[in-house]
């Protein structure tokens, strides 16, 4: 009688495994069928262009509520990429965790949460838009849980949510202050009334207030300084969770401004704030990575880092710059947390030594920098400065690559000739992709430059004290490479520690 029993109990176990199993194989193929349905959305846009599909569409007390798709070369793409990505990374869960027994439980805000990004990127209006915006930050919020019994799980996981909760409040003030400018929630209708605006309205002053809010509402989203701290935590989560969020959800706030910017063209304070932000986070962020030695802790800064860069080139107005920063970055890291368990091993056999670059090749490289910006401020009156500051500050970043050495090294001379080489004929490429974008592709989505006119001396005036901010980060990395003095030591000491934010949040947020 016992044995009959507990054959009995062996078969439901059986079957409620084999029903997990079938849940989590169905909602895989609901991932790659969701990747095929972003293909054809691409394909229709390519045969038909820009379009905006009403599905419902509800009159509530003379406010008009749609739920609706807004199909554009923006829109499908990042479509395209966020279901990619999460089908790639719900195929390597199969594997990675297999047998746990909360699989199912990530699966299914898996597919909530590559829902949630999917409909923020096709959404048409901003009460949808924001909608998501909040479905997304609770599936990252319960997948970040996946390990509820870890303190350290808990502790993320709460403080991205008090940070998210910040962001939220700034963009329902956004929303509300936008319909009662313009009144309307609907994308094409807000970008059709703020192109016909002039420089000197009522409406392009109250503009630079709800630009700051979409701002707030964008650099807490994308963990930029100082509310980054957060993000260097989420390691306790396991690897696939982390991958879909450095891939994928931290670009969600730079989305927003890529979306929003004909309306925050008219934002000038928004710009000098995301572009000030966004080269402090990007130079922070490459500090505290040069000194880590765990190996997820350094594809987190560089996360942090990466999302600066993003929003200095939203800053500057280089909107097509920052959505191909978008789409690299996020296959970069999707690859680069999913192959953590090889990265060791490769940097073993590899053998990079961290040298200091020579201080001469530090002074070359700022002096070029900076004509590089003072070329592009005379050249079409200054139309295209925003793109060679932004060469300006890749040229520092290929300086600073170039003190990493492995067993073969080269004289100075040809090192100092090939990286010139790099820097002509990669300048030349990026350039000639990029003028391909924002000619033929986002042409009638985003404004061409900030603003109307670049002759403005605080505009052009900020691309000089961001690069002076990236040239003061390029300098101070090579002190922190090899750290001779004291005042070096602690430097180096403070950095490691991440600015030491995760402790002073911690202390704070455990008395919230």
């Amino acid at each position: 009688m016992n044995l009959n029993s507990t054959q009995v109990t062996n078969k439901v176990k059986k079957k409620k495994l084999n029903g997990t199993q079938l849940d989590i194989i169905f909602i895989h193929a609901v991932l790659w069928i969701l990747f095929l349905v972003a293909i054809g959305f691409n394909t229709w846009h390519w045969m038909k262009g820009d379009v905006t599909l009403k599905i419902i569409n509800i009159e509530i007390t003379r406010v008009n509520l749609s739920l609706g798709f807004r199909i554009d070369f923006l829109s499908t793409l990042i479509f395209l990429m966020v279901t990619l990505l999460g089908a790639t990374i719900g195929r390597y869960s199969l594997r990675y965790l297999n047998g746990e027994q909360r699989q199912s439980y990530f699966f299914h805000y898996l597919l909530f949460t590559v829902l949630s990004v999917s409909l923020l990127v096709l959404s048409s209006n901003l009460l949808m838009f924001f909608i998501m915006w909040l479905f997304t930050s609770l599936g990252l919020h319960k997948l970040l849980l996946y390990c509820p019994q870890r303190k350290g799980s808990i502790s993320a996981a709460r403080k991205k949510f008090i940070v998210s909760r910040l962001g939220d409040i700034a963009l329902i003030f956004a929303i509300g202050f936008t319909y009662r400018v313009f009144g309307t929630f609907e994308f094409s209708e807000l970008f059709q009334a703020t192109h016909l605006l002039s420089e000197k309205t009522p409406e392009t002053s109250i503009l630079s207030y709800i630009g700051l809010l979409f701002v707030l509402g964008a650099i807490t989203k994308s963990a930029q300084f100082p509310f980054h701290f957060w993000l260097p935590e989420t390691m306790e989560a396991p690897t696939p969770v982390s991958a879909l969020m450095h891939a994928g959800i931290i670009n969600a706030g730079g989305f927003l401004i890529i979306r929003l910017s004909p309306i925050l063209q008219h934002a000038d304070i928004a710009h000098l704030i995301l572009s000030g932000i966004g080269s402090v986070t990007a130079v922070f962020g490459a500090l505290v990575m040069i000194t880590q030695n765990n190996i997820k802790q350094k594809l987190a800064y560089s996360t942090i880092s990466q999302m600066g860069m993003m929003m200095f080139s939203c800053g500057l107005g280089a909107f097509s710059l920052a959505l191909f920063h978008i789409v690299a970055h996020s296959f970069y890291k999707a690859h680069a947390f999913l192959t953590t368990g090889f990265l060791v091993e490769e940097a073993k056999k590899v053998k990079f030594i961290h040298t200091r670059p020579q201080e001469k090749f530090l002074v070359i490289a700022s002096i070029l920098g900076f004509a590089l910006i003072v070329l592009g401020k005379s050249l079409a009156g200054g139309v295209y400065v925003a793109y060679f500051t932004y060469t300006a500050v890749l040229l520092l970043g290929l300086t600073q690559n170039m003190s990493l050495s492995g067993k073969q090294f080269h004289s100075m001379g040809s090192q100092f000739l090939g990286h010139l080489a790099i820097i002509f004929m990669g300048a030349a490429t990026l350039c000639g992709f990029i003028e391909y974008i924002l000619l033929h592709k986002l042409g009638g989505l985003v404004p061409r430059v900030w603003g109307t006119n670049w002759g403005h001396s605080h505009q052009w005036m900020t691309c000089f004290v961001t690069y002076f901010i990236f040239v003061g980060g390029l300098w101070c990395t090579s002190l922190l490479i090899d750290p001779k003095s004291p005042i070096l030591h602690k430097l180096y000491v403070y950095f490691w520690n991440g600015g030491y934010f995760s402790e002073r949040t911690s202390w704070l947020f455990d008395r919230i």
